[in-house]
């Protein structure tokens, strides 16, 4: 068992309120080669509020043709007003698409 302090994932602490977690929609999303990808469309959470997933629209032109993709925890961070992926633009394409 950690010590209390001891550093923990991001899986671990990533927790949102209802508001914050509504605060991040509408958010850009960028990738790990720093390319605009889209926005965030929702965040799912457990009871806790542990966030499970984030789910980003991606592509297309202005709301046109855009992807809705799943993207785990570990493979992200929040920024000041963004979201940062730890995947390369290429790499968050290939990512399953989630029906709208």
């Amino acid at each position: 068992m950690p010590s209390p302090g001891a550093a923990t994932s991001n899986v671990d602490v990533l927790k949102l309120t209802d508001a914050e977690a509504k605060a991040w929609l509408n958010k850009k999303v960028y990738s790990s080669d720093n390319k605009n990808l889209g926005e965030v469309a929702a965040v799912q959470r457990d009871a806790s509020g542990k966030v499970l997933e984030l789910y980003a629209d991606i592509g297309g032109f202005l709301g046109i043709g855009e992807t809705r993709i799943g993207v785990k925890p570990t493979d992200f961070k929040l920024g000041k007003d963004r979201v940062m992926l730890n995947l390369t633009a290429e790499q968050a394409k290939a990512l399953p698409k989630i029906p709208k």
